[in-house]
């Protein structure tokens, strides 16, 4: 059976994520370590090239956080226990015809990294670890800066 991840997607699957007639259900993971923020580079649309968290379409018969940590550990080589829900996001993109190209329904999950080596899944990327001191100052969607800036305290706690 095929996957549908939106991070990293299978060639030919993320296609089949266009124009949907519904909405796709999606996670995303604030993984934290004690150098920072997990994240990594894009190389499907929506975003390719852009810096963001790990995170993928949901499988039918698994959990949300059985997702989200599966998704870290293909698109990172990390492993890491989800610890909480943290918040729900549509993500809407409109192609030039004012179509909709992709609609994620994303929900977040704050988790804590329990190995640090990074693996990218693809020669294409790069993983790394970000302090949070740095997320205003770096070159993020703004959707992203506001999601890790609205859980630094918990992020720096985790750090400890």
């Amino acid at each position: 059976m095929p996957r549908y991840d939106i991070q990293l997607g299978m060639a030919g699957i993320m296609s089949d994520r266009k124009y949907p007639t519904s909405p796709i259900l999606g996670v995303g993971a604030i993984v934290v370590g004690p150098e920072g923020v997990l994240m990594g580079t894009r190389d499907k649309d929506p975003g390719k090239g852009l810096l963001s968290i790990p995170g993928g379409a949901v499988e039918v018969g698994e959990t949300q956080e059985e997702a989200a940590a599966r998704e870290v550990l293909e698109e990172t080589g990390v492993t890491c226990q989800v610890l909480q829900f943290v918040s729900t996001a549509d993500l809407i993109s409109l192609d030039s015809q004012r179509r909709v190209e992709y609609h994620f329904v994303l929900n977040h999950y704050l988790c804590r990294a329990t190995t640090s080596e990074t693996t990218p899944e693809s020669p294409d990327t790069e993983v790394m670890w970000v302090h949070p001191n740095m997320i205003e100052e770096m070159d993020l969607p703004p959707r992203i800066r506001d999601l890790l800036l609205g859980v630094k305290e918990d992020i720096l706690s985790l750090m400890k």
